[in-house]
């Protein structure tokens, strides 16, 4: 079956995708925090939900310092954009590696991501995921 073409929105978000995983891999605090809605959520697994900017700066400052050599790779499946154009939902897999005084460990899990676009430029807006297995 041959793959739907992709808007230009989605084509956008899929590159956000990946951006966004290579800013969280190189432990860029600031450019990571940049991807957010400034009225944005994260709702991870065992947190609490984190809600604005200076909550999600916090959230992901945890996450840094709880895993060494983080790299987080966010592979798209779906991307659905609203009729309005200012929506969307970003449905994958991501793959989370980190290393552990006792090894390196890798989850692969499932995300889903709600996008906004804010002044033509997508924003996050709800960020979840959760891991099919623990490392």
């Amino acid at each position: 079956m041959a793959k739907k073409k992709q808007s230009a929105d989605q084509k956008a978000i899929e590159k956000l995708d990946v951006a966004w995983g290579k800013a969280a891999s190189s432990g860029d605090l600031d450019a990571v925090v940049a991807f957010y809605a400034r009225d944005g959520s994260v709702v991870w697994p065992d947190a609490p939900a984190a809600h604005g900017i200076v909550k999600i700066r916090a959230a992901w400052k945890q996450v840094f310092a709880a895993y060494d050599k983080l790299r987080l790779k966010f592979t798209a499946e779906r991307i659905t954009v609203a009729e309005s154009g200012d929506l969307a939902v970003d449905f994958g897999k991501v793959r989370f590696e980190y290393d552990l005084p006792t090894g390196h460990v890798v989850n692969i899990g499932k995300y889903v991501v709600g996008w906004k676009k804010v002044d033509e430029r997508w924003q996050v807006l709800y960020d979840c995921y959760n891991l099919n297995r623990a490392g």
